[in-house]
């Protein structure tokens, strides 16, 4: 079978799996197909390059084909047996033929498989299509690899029977079965803002038989216009990616066209002489009437079912999920998620109770010593399921939402007023021990979502090891005051007999830990940082001076946790040696929005680096001062890089900062400025923003709305400590800090506050359009921006800067 075939094949199986073949299938080859996918199936691998740090798609149809791609069975970690080759980077609508160019570049000199077909064995994800250019490596993309763009294509960026166009995800709740008998009141229906002839609006206006209108008055009423009309009209062009839409409600697509349609979705798969209606514009409404009558019934019911059966797989899946979100978003209260009520049963598989980078790295060590694991992390940045890992991977859509709503249904059923459903938090625990339960992993990591003694992970009774990583002033308002009333609710986590691990704590801390370990029996050791030449040359895959304490304590925990469960290794104080398992697992680990660097693609691939985003979620004083040293010395380094190279730039610090209203800005600002001035860096401008998520909403990757009315008045506050650390520092007068500020009009027209030091916008997106817009505007400089002060602005940045 040629490699083209094996890809249809694949790329047709890869939707339809989602969808139940009617006995009338729309599809090509119906019967030949399967038995190819049966062998693909054995024999078919597709290897996936090393992505960027983070990966974002303009469109939610790119993302569920990459994100099933990522999970399908087709995946190799071994390219020497790959058929295909998939190329995981973003050619949205801002990437330059120059910039696609690099990116080919880039695989053609560090990998050897690009060279061996010139590009005819890969393939690429772009919405819009890659543009033309003279350079070698953009040729042999646009004319040997396999272009999966969505439909429909741009004019001329689209090969037909080489490319492939995705089918577009519908916006509407289209019923779940194809109807058995449609009734219908109404020949076809048009939406008329696509048609450009006039004429033929005024010709389609004048028969009662067509139901035309601009727009329909809702988003229910253009659901009912679907249902009640046989067929719906669409002129070949932008517009016609409505189809799917139509195709779901049974409605039988009408294309419009003078020419022939080449870049139909799944065009080499699907029969459309099956699915839609063609003709021409220049009879008019006149012979479009004609054509129409010439459908009989038992033909037309043949296709609005072959319709609904072609248009189902993407557009059900993507609005299950989004009713999956709002579901889990109900969940949402402001009740703590560590008050007292918390209770449960013992939990049979076996647990390590971490918090952040310890538990990543635990995850990771044994993963890498053969075993299955499961991860339980919080909170998320851009997709609830980051908290869910399964072997070192987000769990998939497709898990997520069987297991969900498996826990949501049982316990719906079972809740009234008396018994509620669990809180957010409670719900998300509960979710992942049947996710590591049904999963069977061999050994499942949970972080503590808060304190610890009333935390809902905090119900498994026998645990093999627990850790306690560095305690700092976080989460006062519930967990208490002092350095020991915090030791005292994270101590909670300790089981009778069972071994800990902490690290060098404060003693008010460290007297609190061990008392509450001595009342329970517990082996309390002190894991002490890692001893970096351990790692053979290497370096610990998070940055940062402060992971190597992290990664001590992964070590310990895990060794604990193998001699325990009858997997015991050499024990490192006899050799003083790291096995190859654990080198391995602490420098491949992967934790986004902590100590993490992305180069922002957005601007000219000529100057890459012009605009770096250093992201990490510190939020207590503690996390700010590790921050602040990550950052300063990823500054040194950058400009040690840099100091030879002919043309040297300046460099301009710049702070994007935010934090939620319950932490102490007096805490967190000076300890940042502080901790960076001291190792030579100073911020040319601090720039404050509300986040774009909000508490009570779990979003997908999808970028939020901006809330034109948003209060920025914790913004301002935040602006005021800011310009008085400035001021101070620089030995003026606090008090005299408004009177360098002054009023202005961002580009949405809301009042905000500009100082000399800082300004203050009204949302996320207009900083980072400020940003951009300097970084090209003043290109002898190189701009380094840090985002800190909340996981939440980290992930909105994310989100936002879509490398």
């Amino acid at each position: 079978m040629s490699l083209r075939l094996d890809f249809l094949c694949f790329f047709f199986f890869f939707f339809a799996s989602f969808v139940s073949l009617s006995t009338s299938s729309p599809y090509l080859s119906a019967n030949i197909l399967p038995q190819n996918y049966q062998k693909m199936l054995k024999n078919f691998r597709i290897y996936t390059y090393p992505p960027p740090e983070t990966l974002s798609f303009d469109s939610k149809v790119e993302s569920l084909f990459y994100s099933s791609l990522l999970h399908s069975s087709f995946i190799t970690h071994n390219p020497e047996e790959a058929h295909l080759f998939f190329i995981p980077y973003a050619f949205n609508s801002q990437v330059s033929p120059r910039a696609a160019a690099y990116v080919v570049s880039d695989y053609r000199t560090q990998y050897i498989y690009w060279n061996r077909t010139l590009g005819a064995d890969h393939f690429f994800l772009s919405c819009l299509g890659v543009g033309h250019g003279s350079d070698r490596n953009v040729v042999e993309l646009k004319k040997n690899s396999v272009q999966i763009s969505c439909f429909p294509t741009t004019a001329g960026l689209f090969i037909p029977h080489k490319d492939v166009s995705l089918p577009p995800l519908a916006n509407v709740h289209a019923p779940a079965h194809a109807p058995g008998s449609k009734t219908t009141n109404h020949l076809g229906y048009v939406r008329y803002n696509w048609v450009k002839e006039s004429t033929l609006v005024e010709q389609l206006l004048a028969d009662p038989e067509f139901l035309v209108e601009s727009e329909p008055s809702d988003q229910v009423t253009y659901e009912e216009r679907l249902a009640i009309s046989k067929f719906c009209l669409f002129e070949n062009g932008p517009d016609i990616s409505a189809i799917g839409e139509a195709m779901s409600f049974g409605c039988v697509p009408v294309v419009i066209t003078d020419r022939p349609i080449q870049d139909l979705p799944l065009m080499d798969l699907l029969t459309w002489q099956k699915l839609a209606v063609f003709v021409g514009t220049s009879g008019g409404a006149r012979e479009i009437k004609r054509v129409l009558g010439r459908v009989v019934v038992e033909e037309f019911e043949e296709m609005s079912a072959s319709a609904v059966v072609a248009s189902g797989s993407t557009e059900s899946a993507a609005a299950r999920y989004e009713s999956t979100l709002e579901a889990l978003s109900s969940l949402i209260t402001k009740k703590s998620r560590a008050d007292k009520s918390n209770k449960g049963d013992r939990f049979d598989l076996l647990f390590d109770y971490l918090k952040g980078s310890t538990c990543t790295f635990t995850e990771s060590i044994l993963r890498h010593c053969g075993f299955r694991t499961g991860l339980f992390t919080s909170p998320h940045l851009i997709d609830v399921r980051e908290r869910f890992r399964l072997d070192g991977v987000e769990i998939n859509e497709e898990k997520f939402l069987e297991y969900f709503w498996w826990c949501y249904d049982r316990l719906k059923e079972k809740t009234n007023d008396d018994m509620p459903m669990p809180t957010y938090f409670r719900f998300l625990a509960l979710l992942a021990f049947k996710i590591f339960a049904e999963e069977k992993v061999d050994v499942a990591i949970l972080e503590v979502g808060l304190g610890g003694k009333f935390d809902a992970t905090n119900v498994v009774q026998t645990p093999t090891v627990c850790g306690v990583s560095s305690l700092g002033y976080d989460h006062m308002e519930i967990l208490g005051n002092t350095l020991g009333e915090i030791a005292g609710e994270k101590a909670g986590i300790f089981k009778h007999g069972i071994p800990a691990f902490t690290v060098p704590q404060p003693d008010e801390a460290m007297r609190v830990l061990e008392e509450k370990a001595s009342k329970l029996n517990v082996p309390l050791q002190v894991a002490h940082p890692l001893d970096a030449s351990l790692l053979n040359g290497q370096k610990l895959a998070l940055e940062g001076e402060h992971q190597y304490l992290n990664a001590g304590l992964a070590v310990a925990l895990c060794s604990t946790w193998l001699q325990r469960t009858g997997h015991p290794i050499t024990n490192l104080n006899e050799t003083g040696r790291l096995p190859e398992q654990f080198i391995k697992g602490l420098t491949t680990a992967s934790l986004q929005g902590r100590a993490q660097i992305v180069h922002d693609q957005f601007t000219d691939i000529e100057s890459p680096g012009d605009l770096v985003f250093y992201l990490d979620g510190a939020h207590s004083p503690e996390s700010m001062e590790a921050c602040a040293r990550w950052f300063s010395l990823c500054i040194k380094e950058d400009n040690q890089q840099h100091s030879e190279e002919r043309f040297k730039k300046d460099t301009a610090q710049i702070l994007l900062f935010n934090c939620m209203s319950v932490r102490d800005p007096q805490l967190l600002l000076p300890r940042l400025m502080r901790t960076c001035t001291s190792h030579g860096v100073s911020f040319k401008k601090a720039l404050f923003v509300p986040n774009i998520s909000v508490y009570n909403k779990v979003g997908s990757n999808a970028v939020p709305t901006i809330d034109p009315q948003v209060d920025l008045s914790w913004q301002f506050a935040l602006q005021r400590v800011w310009e008085n650390l400035v001021q101070g520092d620089k030995g003026g007068e606090a008090s005299n800090t408004d009177q360098v500020c002054e009023e202005v009009k961002d580009d949405t027209g809301m009042s905000v506050r500009s100082c000399k030091n800082s300004s203050v916008f009204s949302s996320l997106p207009l900083a980072i359009k400020w940003l951009r817009d300097t970084a090209q505007k003043d290109r002898f400089v190189r701009f380094q921006v840090l985002v800190t002060g909340s996981l939440h602005l980290v992930g909105d940045v994310l989100r936002l800067i879509k490398k």
